[in-house]
């Protein structure tokens, strides 16, 4: 790896935790997909200038929800909560929203996943950690 690609690779990884809120594991040699989401979609789409870091985090919360991406749905709900960037209203009221262009089997996966991880939020809140 040479000295630019260990910058990106390092870039990816720490836009990777302020994102979801949790360090991503190593990163395998042998895993392309791994690869391309820490170094291309957090190391540069993530760190892009012309949004903010809450825009990004709408059309991601957005893309995931549509695509059905359970998974990854409950990561960047976590992470926009457990950041501050978006709060539970907003949140409630995108559902609102989402349902009138996703439907409504979309929208309560994605209602489901926020409650989640409010409730997962407010447990941690209330026990100090």
């Amino acid at each position: 790896m040479n000295e630019y690609e260990q910058e990106r690779r390092e870039r990816g990884q720490r836009v990777f935790a302020e994102v979801n809120g949790f360090e991503i594991p190593v990163v395998p040699s042998n895993s392309p997909l791994a690869e391309l989401t820490v170094d291309h979609v957090f190391g540069e789409i993530w760190t892009r200038p012309g949004l903010t870091r809450k825009e990004r985090r709408w059309i991601a919360l957005t893309s995931v929800a549509a695509a059905s991406a359970d998974q990854a749905l409950k990561i960047h709900v976590a992470g926009a909560l457990g950041s501050g960037d978006i709060t539970i209203d907003e949140l409630r009221e995108f559902v609102a929203h989402f349902a009138v262009y996703q439907g409504f089997p979309k929208a309560v996966a994605l209602s489901s996943a926020i409650e989640e991880a409010w409730a997962a939020s407010q447990a941690g809140a209330g026990d100090g950690s």
